[in-house]
C-alpha cells in the first residue's frame, strides 16, 4: 500500500469514474485500474464491483474511504500551509521595541498587514534598546527595533532610518506660531521629559548643553507617547520622535522642527545564526516601509551626521 494507490482510490470515490480519475491525476485509465487492483490486493478485500458499466464501491471500500478522506484532508491542509508560508501569509513573529515605537506606532504600521493576513501572529514586546539587543542575541525574539546599533556575532543589525526629533508644543502656546523653534527658545519653558532609561535623553541633554541651555523638566514620564498627552493638555513642551503622539491633531499639538536638529537612528536587529522565517521577513519589510515617511532623505541624513 502506498500513497499513490490511496490517491487513486480517493479520486475514484470522489468522481465515481476511473476515466475522470485518470484525467484529474494526469494518468491513463489503465494506470488507475492497476493502482486500484494493487490497493485491493494490499487490503485483502474487494473495493469495487461493476454494474451497468459503472464502478460501485463495496461496503468495505466505503469504510476505507472515510479514513482516506481524512488523510487527504490533512494533506490539503499541509499544502495550504506550505503555500501560506511560501507567500509569507503564515507564522508567529515576536518583535521587541522601545516604548516610543511599541506603544502605538508599530500597532498602526502592522495592523493593516495583520488585518489582511489572519494566519500571521505577532507578539509585540516593550523593551529598552539594550534589552532588545540582548533578546535578539539570545534568539528569544525574531525581530528587534532599536535606537542603538549592536555589534555582536549573533546579531545582524541594519540601519533602517535616521530622523530628527520634533518639538511638540501645545497648540495655544506662543511658540506654536513659529515655523521653527530653536533650543534657545526653550530656556525658560517647562519641559515634559522621559525617564533616564530612554536612550534619547543623553542625545537631547548634549544638544542643550552645546547651546548653553539648562533643560527645565517639569514632568517626567515613562514614554514619549505619555509626554505628548501632557503636551496636548497644555502642561509643557516635549522633544519627541516624529512618529509618536500621532493620535493628537494640530488643534491640540503643534509639531515644529527643532534647531539645531537632534537626530537619532533606528536599527533593525535580527539573529544572525538562523535564517528568518518568511513571515518575519514580511514583518521586517512592513516596519521598514512604515518608517520611511519619517526618515531623512539620504543627503539630509549625511548633512545631519556631519553637524
Amino acid at each position: 500500500m502506498n500513497i499513490r494507490q490511496l490517491e487513486a482510490f480517493h479520486v475514484v470515490m470522489e468522481t465515481g469514474s476511473v476515466t475522470l480519475a485518470g484525467e484529474r491525476l494526469g494518468i491513463s485509465q489503465s494506470a488507475v485500474s492497476k493502482l486500484l487492483k494493487a490497493l485491493s490486493e494490499s487490503c485483502g478485500f474487494q473495493l469495487f464491483t461493476r454494474s451497468g458499466g459503472r464502478m460501485l464501491p463495496t461496503a468495505d471500500a466505503r469504510i476505507l474511504a472515510s479514513e482516506v478522506e481524512r488523510l487527504f484532508a490533512g494533506t490539503d491542509r499541509i499544502r495550504r500551509l506550505a503555500r501560506a508560508v511560501r507567500d509569507r501569509e503564515w507564522g508567529h513573529v515576536t518583535v521587541a521595541a522601545p516604548a516610543a515605537l511599541s506603544a502605538r506606532f508599530l500597532g498602526l504600521v502592522l495592523g493593516d498587514m495583520l488585518g489582511a493576513q489572519n494566519d500571521i501572529r505577532v507578539t509585540l514586546l516593550n523593551q529598552a534598546s539594550p534589552r532588545v539587543a540582548e533578546l535578539v542575541a539570545a534568539q528569544q525574539i525574531d525581530i528587534g527595533v532599536s535606537f542603538q546599533p549592536f555589534e555582536h556575532p549573533h546579531v545582524q543589525d541594519e540601519a533602517i532610518a535616521s530622523f530628527a526629533m520634533d518639538c511638540a508644543v501645545p497648540a495655544n502656546h506662543p511658540l506654536a506660531g513659529r515655523e521653527v523653534i530653536n533650543i534657545e527658545d526653550l530656556r525658560h519653558e517647562r519641559l515634559i521629559g522621559t525617564q533616564r532609561s530612554d536612550c534619547s535623553i543623553m542625545t537631547i541633554d548634549r544638544a542643550f548643553q552645546l547651546q548653553g541651555v539648562q533643560r527645565r523638566v517639569h514632568v517626567e514620564v515613562p514614554m514619549s507617547e505619555t509626554a505628548c498627552d501632557f503636551v496636548a493638555k497644555g502642561a509643557g513642551i516635549a522633544i519627541v520622535p516624529p512618529f509618536v503622539g500621532l493620535g493628537w491633531g494640530p488643534d491640540r499639538i503643534a509639531r515644529r522642527p527643532l534647531l539645531p536638529a537632534i537626530s537619532l537612528g533606528i536599527w533593525l536587529l535580527m539573529p544572525s545564526t538562523r535564517q528568518p522565517s518568511l513571515a518575519a521577513q514580511k514583518v521586517a519589510e512592513v516596519i521598514r516601509e512604515g518608517l520611511m515617511p519619517f526618515a531623512f532623505a539620504p543627503d539630509e541624513a549625511k548633512r545631519q551626521a556631519a553637524e
